[in-house]
């Protein structure tokens, strides 16, 4: 059984995979696509690292565009409502692009086991602190949650565009361009609602080593540091929430954010 199989069989067997199984990110048909390739582009969702590609749904988009050059006007991911891929764009392969998706999530409801043990893995132990203190760690929590996703395609020339600042809620913003450089570290910013983030949990998985995962904390600008030092293709991922709004009918509301791309081999 190859390690790709054997995480797979080990995320359908986790007991609370059905009802966190929040963790969502792009998935092109290939990181290094060519000139003038009409790329295939996957919404994924599941568990480390390791999931299934979401049939798109028009009525939850709120940004599903690639974005071919810092100055360049993006362009929208065409698809098919109800099937996958999620959405199909041409890309020109000179300089590093950039996908971006951000859209509605759904509605879960988890009992206080099952949430309390979603916080800590994620790195929200200040939730589980607020719940106490209102008196609602024995209670199910109900959470309204929303997905926003980045991915790089890596060309013959790097471009600014990989840290472009999106809007994003929560948003994932890598210093320089990733995608060309082969150095043993990678450093970036967090941000939520645009202003920087501290405290948050980054975590980082490399698609062929999937359970060995990287964590870092940012610091009160916003930033972090993580040693990504092999090559390949990397997803980092951050939640951050919130408590929802009086009329909302759920207790939070999160933000999941995450960005993809293919790191180049160490020289």
């Amino acid at each position: 059984m190859t390690l790709r199989a054997a995480v797979l069989v080990l995320a359908l067997l986790l007991p609370i995979r059905c009802a966190t199984a929040h963790d969502f990110w792009i998935e092109p048909a290939s990181y290094r696509p060519g000139a003038g390739f009409a790329l295939p582009v996957n919404l994924m969702v599941g568990e480390l690292f390791t999931g299934d590609a979401l049939p798109r749904d028009d009525s939850s988009i709120r940004l599903f565009a690639l974005y071919p050059g810092l100055t360049a006007p993006p362009r929208a991911v065409i698809g098919t409502d109800g099937i996958t891929p999620g959405g199909t764009v041409l890309v020109d392969g000179a300089r590093t692009a950039l996908l971006a998706f951000s859209g509605a999530g759904g509605v879960t409801e988890l009992p206080p086991d099952r949430f309390t043990a979603y916080l800590r893995s994620h790195g929200l132990e200040w939730v589980e602190v607020e719940q106490k203190a209102r008196g609602e760690e024995s209670e199910t929590a109900r959470e309204h949650f929303h997905r926003h996703a980045k991915a790089l395609l890596t060309a013959a020339a790097p471009d600014a565009v990989a840290g472009r600042v999106l809007g994003q809620t929560l948003e994932i913003v890598p210093d320089g361009d990733p995608t060309q450089d082969a150095s043993p570290s990678f450093s970036g910013r967090i941000l939520w609602r645009g202003e920087p983030l501290a405290g948050c949990l980054m975590i980082a998985r490399l698609y062929s080593d999937p359970l060995n995962a990287l964590q870092s904390r940012s610091d009160a600008a916003g930033r972090f540091s993580l040693p990504l030092a092999q090559g390949g293709v990397w997803l980092l991922q951050a939640v951050w929430m919130e408590r929802a709004g009086w009329f909302s009918g759920q207790d939070w509301e999160s933000h999941w954010s995450s960005l993809t791309f293919l790191k180049p081999e160490p020289r």
